[in-house]
C-alpha cells in the first residue's frame, strides 16, 4: 500500500455517505443452468449503497455516451472492495418506483485496489 492509499483512500467513503442518495447496487454472478428445464437463473447480490448521481459533462462525450447517461461516484468500500462490471446496474428510488441505471462504463481509480469508483450508466 502507497502513501497515496494511506492519505486519500479514506476520503471519498464520508463525502459520499453525507451527500450521496440511498440506492442499490446489482451485482450479477454465474448463471445456473437446469438441464433438466432448460431454464437459465441468474444470481444477483444486492447491496444497498449510497451514492452520488451527476450529469456527464459535454465534454465526456466522447460520441459514446447518450445525452441522458450519468455518472454515478461510490466508494469500493460499499461494496466490499468487489469491481463494478458492465454486467452490473443501480437501482435507485424515482418517484413511486425504481429506476434502473445499467452500467455502461466503470472506471476506477489506483487499479487493484480500487479508492475510488466513476461509473457511466444509463437509465433504462
Amino acid at each position: 500500500m502507497s502513501k497515496v492509499d494511506t492519505v486519500f483512500g479514506p476520503i471519498p467513503g464520508p463525502l459520499i455517505q453525507e451527500w450521496g442518495q440511498p440506492g442499490t447496487f446489482v451485482q450479477t454472478g454465474t448463471s445456473t443452468y437446469d438441464s433438466t428445464t432448460g431454464t437459465i437463473t441468474p444470481t444477483e447480490t444486492r447491496t444497498p449503497v449510497q451514492l452520488v448521481i451527476t450529469k456527464i459533462d459535454p465534454t465526456e462525450f466522447n460520441g459514446l455516451y447518450q445525452a441522458t447517461d450519468v455518472k454515478i461516484l461510490i466508494d469500493p468500500g460499499q461494496i466490499g472492495g468487489h469491481y463494478i462490471t458492465t454486467s452490473d446496474w443501480f437501482e435507485v428510488p424515482k418517484g413511486a418506483g425504481t429506476q434502473r441505471l445499467k452500467v455502461i462504463e466503470p472506471r476506477t481509480y489506483r487499479g487493484d485496489n480500487p479508492v475510488f469508483f466513476v461509473v457511466i450508466a444509463r437509465p433504462q
